[in-house]
């Protein structure tokens, strides 16, 4: 018995490789079309049980997948479930192809290439929480109508499109903040706003990103939180008040979600119940924070830098990725002075050598932490202890050093002509001159 067992297992197993490469075979042929050197992905929802599709999106230069290919695609994942196999992710020779399934009633595929399988990952997982968030989990569970269903993802599409935007680019389980000696301050006075209004889920945000919150605010889960200031990036304005279902937290009974402008570049948000109204929250936003005007534009201006100007960091520094892996928040620098070249004169270093533009020296830093960081964190564990405290890259135009410290993680981008030997000192230095400033909040 034990032989038969085995070989009508190995007999599926063979019916399902050969099933794959039919269906994957004319896509074969399809993914030739992808642009060689750009990224491309396409993302598909439909339906468990009859394939119906509900969505397709894509990014880059790449052709509209045909529904006979979408068709397959699904039935692959369709064929594995009813012969009792997993296949979660294949591989072709430049992309990948990966399916999920959520709630027994949706199915996500995502296709891609020049991005992570962890990546790609994370899209799957956040356009599922995105749907739960739109409309809710008892939505999801029982899809009655497919077109009234299509219907009530109308605020869906927008979030979607915004993750498929920064996708390369996002660190998924953190949100962005940024560091001014202000947010102390602040705290104190949204602290008394809070109870003011009636809602402990508060935080201040400066061109969109988190200066400081409530107590409530960071016991929320970070896909919660994520997806919160993801539906602000993607909407056109920063007025909101729409309902939202948070997945972790309250995935079958919405929420308010509050956007108030304060001045051009601040904005208070909060999660309310049905009252107060807005018009009512808006006058007394403004109210309250009149006297506090100074304060609001002062810590505007720390950005691009998000950190403040009293800090100074040592010259062979090019830009900084600081984490909290507690609270799953981080600050990128922007606008961190370029170092001097060794060169007599000590004329600016510039271009490449200085470690490229803004922009550049951000991929960098996302890089280092991906490919180094986070798969250390990932892979080298003793329990919830890291061990492995420290890493580093070195290149000719450029050095990377991270170091962790308790919850903080740093990693720091250096000009090229800093000894190895002394990035561990400066780094160590940088981040206590970072987090130790008792007007900050970290």
């Amino acid at each position: 018995p034990d032989a038969t067992c085995c070989d009508l297992f190995c007999l599926q197993l063979f019916f399902v490789q050969v099933i794959i490469f039919i269906v994957l075979l004319p896509f074969t042929n399809y993914r030739k079309k992808f642009t060689e050197t750009n990224m491309s992905i396409h993302l598909m929802c439909l339906t468990s049980d009859g394939g119906v599709p509900i969505y397709s999106k894509k990014r880059g230069d790449s052709e509209n997948l045909p529904f006979s290919t979408i068709a397959s695609l699904n039935g692959v994942h369709m064929f594995c479930k009813s012969q009792g196999v997993d296949l979660p992710i294949t591989y072709l020779e430049d992309s990948m192809i990966m399916w999920k399934e959520f709630e027994g009633t949706i199915v996500m595929i995502g296709i891609a290439r020049d991005i992570t399988e962890k990546t790609l990952r994370h899209l799957l997982d956040y356009s599922y929480q995105a749907m739960v968030f739109c409309v809710g989990i008892h939505s999801i569970k029982k899809i009655k109508n497919i077109d009234r269903f299509k219907r009530e993802l109308k605020n869906y599409y927008p979030l979607i499109d915004q993750l498929l935007e920064v996708v390369e680019s996002d660190l998924f389980r953190y949100v962005d903040c940024v560091l001014c000696s202000e947010s102390m301050g602040m705290l104190t006075k949204l602290n008394e706003f809070s109870v003011q209004i009636g809602s402990p889920f508060c935080a201040i945000l400066v061109r969109q990103r988190i200066a400081c919150g409530t107590e409530g605010w960071w016991d929320l889960d970070v896909i919660d939180r994520k997806l919160l200031m993801l539906l602000l990036n993607a909407s056109s304005t920063i007025q909101q008040d729409v309902p939202v279902y948070l997945p972790k937290k309250s995935p079958s009974i919405a929420y308010r979600f509050i956007s108030i402008p304060l001045t051009q570049g601040v904005s208070i948000c909060a999660l309310c119940g049905a009252e107060p109204k807005y018009d009512v929250l808006q006058g007394l936003s403004q109210q309250f924070w009149m006297s506090e005007l100074d304060m609001l534009i002062s810590a505007e201006q720390k950005y691009p830098k998000s950190f403040p100007t009293s800090v100074d960091l040592d010259a062979h520094i090019l830009g900084f990725l600081l984490l909290n892996r507690e609270h799953a928040k981080y600050v990128m620098s922007r606008g961190v002075v370029q170092a001097l070249s060794n060169t007599p004169g000590g004329k600016s270093r510039t271009g490449t050598m200085s470690g490229g533009t803004s922009a550049h020296r951000l991929d960098i830093l996302r890089s280092f932490f991906h490919q180094s960081v986070d798969v250390m964190e990932d892979m080298l564990r003793e329990g919830d202890r890291v061990m492995n405290l420290e890493q580093y890259w070195c290149s000719d135009y450029h050095k990377c050093h991270a170091l962790i410290e308790g919850s903080n993680v740093l990693c720091v981008l250096y000009t090229s002509a800093i000894p190895t030997h002394i990035m561990r000192i400066v780094t160590q230095k940088t981040l206590n001159t970072l987090i130790s400033d008792k007007d900050v909040c970290w």
